[in-house]
C-alpha cells in the first residue's frame, strides 16, 4: 500500500515546486511520511501522510478516487487534512487549529504534526540562508500571522508530546520564531 502511496503522489504532484525553491514538490510528501512512520507503524496513517496534500493541491484527485485506490479510512485521513482554499488564510488556519485542539484523533493530529514539522524544518533552512526575506514567498507574507499559526500548533499537538517529533516541532518553532514570541 504505502509503494502505491508513494507512485500516486509522484504522478499526482508531478511537476509542481515547493514554494521559493527548485525542489520537486514529491520532496515534502515523503518527509511527511517518513516522520509519520518515526511515530506509528500504522500503515494507512503512514500512506495519509504521504497523500495529504493530494486533495488539495492537486487538479483532479479527488475524496472518491482516494477511497477506491487506498480505502475509506485513508480517503478519511487526507481529506481531514486538507484546507477549503474558498477560505481566507486565517479562516484556513483557525479552522485547523481549532480541529487540532477539539475534535482530531490521535491518527490526525500525527499526520498534522508531521506536515507541520516538515514545514519548520524547512523553513528554518531556508531562514539561517535568507533570513525575513523567506516570508515573501508564501501567499501570508506577515511573520507575525505565520508565527501565531506555528505556535498555536504546539497546545493543539501536545497529546504528542511523548514523541520526539514533538519535541523538535516546539524547539524548532522557537528558534524561527523567537523574536515574535517574547
Amino acid at each position: 500500500m504505502l509503494e502505491r502511496a508513494v507512485i500516486f503522489a509522484a504522478n499526482a504532484h508531478r511537476g509542481q515546486r515547493r514554494k521559493g525553491t527548485n525542489l520537486p514538490y514529491i520532496v515534502h510528501p515523503m518527509e511527511v511520511a517518513a516522520i509519520a512512520a518515526g511515530i506509528t507503524d500504522d500503515i494507512e496513517v503512514i500512506c495519509a501522510a504521504m497523500l495529504h496534500d493530494v486533495i488539495e493541491d492537486c487538479d483532479g484527485v479527488t475524496y472518491t478516487q482516494l477511497e477506491q485506490e487506498f480505502g475509506s479510512r485513508v480517503a478519511s485521513l487526507v481529506a481531514m487534512e486538507s484546507e477549503d482554499k474558498s477560505k481566507t488564510w486565517q479562516e484556513r488556519k483557525q479552522h485547523t487549529i481549532d480541529f487540532l485542539t477539539y475534535e482530531a484523533s490521535r491518527e490526525m493530529k500525527i499526520i498534522a504534526l508531521s506536515d507541520k514539522l516538515a514545514n519548520i524544518r524547512s523553513l528554518k533552512r531556508d531562514y539561517l540562508k535568507i533570513g525575513d526575506e523567506l516570508w515573501q514567498r508564501f501567499n501570508e507574507k506577515d511573520k507575525r500571522k505565520q508565527g501565531w499559526y506555528y505556535c498555536s500548533m504546539i497546545p493543539s499537538l501536545s497529546s504528542l508530546s511523548y514523541s520526539s517529533e514533538y519535541h523538535e516541532y516546539v524547539r524548532l518553532v522557537q528558534d524561527v520564531f523567537q523574536d515574535i514570541m517574547k
